[in-house]
C-alpha cells in the first residue's frame, strides 16, 4: 500500500513542481516561507518530516485536554494537500507520516515550504497562492512583513465566504503573532536553515523527485 501511494504522490508532486516552475515571476518569497516555518513547524530544520514532539503534544491536548490539535509538519500538510485525503482515521494519518518522511528525504528541504504555500488553501476563492495574492492585493516581489503575515495567517484561519468580526479578529491576532515571531527569530531561523546538517538529499533547483 505504501509503495503504491508513494508512486502516486511522486507523480502528483512532479506535476505540481512543473506548474510551479512556469511561474518564476510570482512565487512565495523567502520571508513568507520563514513565517510559515515559524508559525506552523518551528522544528522544521531538525526533524525528518514528522515532529514526534508535536505529535505527542497534539495527542495529549486532543484526548486529555479536549483541545483538538493536529501536530502536522509542513511536509505532512503538503502530502495531505497533494493527495486530497483529509479523512480523520489512524490509517490515513500513518500513511501521511510515512509519505512525509519519504518526501522530505528525497526533495530539497528548502523547497517544501514554498511548494506548500503554492498549493495551500487560504479561504473563499483563495484555493492557491496566486488566487490569495490577487484577492489580498499582495505582490510577492515587493511585499512587506505585514503583507506576508496576512497571507500566512490565513492558513490557520481561512478567509470565510462571508466575512465576520470574529474571524477578522483571529486573523489579525495571528498576523501580529507571526510578525512578532519573525522579528525575534527570523534571522536566526535563516542561519539555522543554512547550517542544516545535510541529512536531506537535495534534488537541485527543479526539486523533482528522483
Amino acid at each position: 500500500m505504501f509503495e503504491a501511494e508513494w508512486q502516486k504522490l511522486k507523480f502528483d508532486f512532479d506535476n505540481l513542481n512543473s506548474n510551479f516552475e512556469t511561474h518564476i515571476d510570482r512565487r512565495p518569497n523567502e520571508q513568507m516561507c520563514r513565517l510559515l516555518i515559524l508559525g506552523e513547524d518551528h522544528r522544521y530544520n531538525i526533524h525528518p518530516g514528522v515532529d514526534p514532539i508535536a505529535i505527542c503534544r497534539a495527542l495529549w491536548r486532543t484526548y486529555f485536554c479536549r483541545r483538538p490539535e493536529g501536530g502536522s509538519t509542513i511536509a505532512m500538510q503538503l502530502v495531505r494537500t497533494i493527495s486530497g485525503r483529509y479523512e480523520k482515521t489512524p490509517t490515513r494519518k500513518i500513511l501521511e507520516i510515512v509519505l512525509a518522511v519519504r518526501l522530505t528525504k528525497h526533495v530539497d528541504r528548502e523547497r517544501l515550504p514554498c511548494l506548500y504555500l503554492w498549493v495551500a488553501y487560504y479561504g473563499w476563492r483563495m484555493n492557491n497562492f496566486l488566487q490569495a495574492c490577487d484577492r489580498l492585493s499582495i505582490d510577492p516581489n515587493s511585499s512587506s512583513l505585514e503583507d506576508a503575515a496576512q497571507l500566512v495567517a490565513r492558513l490557520k484561519y481561512p478567509e470565510p465566504r462571508i466575512s465576520n468580526l470574529e474571524r477578522k479578529r483571529k486573523i489579525e491576532v495571528r498576523c501580529a503573532y507571526l510578525a512578532n515571531r519573525y522579528r525575534n527569530r527570523g534571522n536566526r531561523l535563516r542561519t539555522e536553515l543554512a547550517g542544516s546538517d545535510g541529512t536531506v538529499q537535495s534534488t537541485g533547483a527543479t526539486g523533482k523527485i528522483n
